[in-house]
């Protein structure tokens, strides 16, 4: 219940700092273009400074061991909603390529990252680099297949080179060789990476600004696709992953950075690979707003949940 209270507090300021980047947009302060900037600044600096300085911690087998189950608990996790997306949302509907991808991924990066920051500090993130870099590594293999119909292996090699990734390698390298950077470079480091937690609320906001609200509200399938991302995906990785009867804390990260809702990649793999990009936003849309109430239910389900 403490957890669930605490997450509820935690979106509740996100959720702010959302709302005045909806109104940023409203008046202007913040257009459309400037929101891809930001949205840059945040996936190639911010985001992968707050993974590596995670790491600028001093060596524990313990958390070793926990790095580990939590690379094991994302790939299942990733398995069980790429299961449950493929068997719920059919082949050969209109635009069943954008739900399905909806589905599956969640926005463990511009969500995930400031949550589990927010409840379990360094420690938190350092195990949500485990289920990042299964995000990043199968959003652009099966994901880029998924919406193109077409194997690739130049994307999976572009998944390895992503700023993420490169921060997780960078960061477990200088954890397992026991070098920790000295203050007046780590300190600057860390006071960019702080910024990850209101940037990603920003960006969120004028994403969110940017969907024809109204219009979304009306569409029946685009709440069928919410409640398989935010709520039947993470109930069923949930119960699998309390089976394994892990570690409650990195099982606990791996359930938040599932509940998150859908995953900005969507709409931007929607643009590039010509689909419905305007589909995929009112999708993202509806299911980050619902991640507000979503999100502190499964944090109480996972604090009562025993297996």
């Amino acid at each position: 219940m403490e957890l669930a209270v605490i997450t509820a507090e935690k979106i509740s300021v996100m959720f702010v700092m959302a709302l005045i980047g909806i109104i940023c947009y409203r008046i202007g302060l913040i257009s459309g273009h400037t929101n891809e900037k930001l949205s840059d600044i945040l996936l190639l600096l911010v985001s992968p400074l707050l993974i590596f300085t995670s790491y600028q911690q001093a060596f524990d087998p313990e958390k070793l061991n926990g790095l580990l189950a939590a690379f094991f608990m994302a790939a299942v996790s990733h398995a069980v909603a790429i299961a449950i997306a493929s068997f719920l949302v059919k082949k050969g509907r209109t635009d069943w390529e954008v739900e399905r991808i909806s589905s599956i991924y969640s926005n463990c990066g511009f969500m995930g990252i400031p949550l589990v920051s927010a409840l379990f500090g360094a420690d938190g993130v350092f195990y949500a680099t485990a289920y990042i870099t299964v995000f990043n590594v199968l959003v652009w293999t099966h994901g880029v297949i998924l919406m193109t119909g077409k194997q690739d292996f130049k994307s999976f090699m572009t998944a390895l080179r992503s700023p993420c990734i490169v921060a997780v390698v960078l960061g477990l390298f200088c954890y397992l060789a026991r070098i920790r950077f000295p203050a007046v470079i780590l300190e600057p480091l860390t006071a960019i990476a702080d910024m990850n937690t209101p940037l990603a609320m920003l960006v969120a906001g004028v994403s969110i600004a940017g969907s024809d609200i109204r219009a979304l509200l009306m569409k029946v399938q685009i709440y069928y696709i919410c409640a398989i991302r935010l709520l039947v995906i993470p109930v069923a990785v949930l119960l699998v992953l309390k089976a394994f009867r892990l570690d409650d804390m990195v099982t606990t990260v791996v359930v938040l950075a599932t509940s998150c809702p859908t995953a900005t990649t969507g709409t931007l793999f929607a643009l590039k690979f010509h689909r419905n990009s305007g589909y995929a936003s009112e999708i993202f849309g509806l299911a980050t707003a619902s991640s507000i109430v979503t999100i502190p239910v499964m944090m109480l389900l996972c604090g009562l949940i025993t297996i």
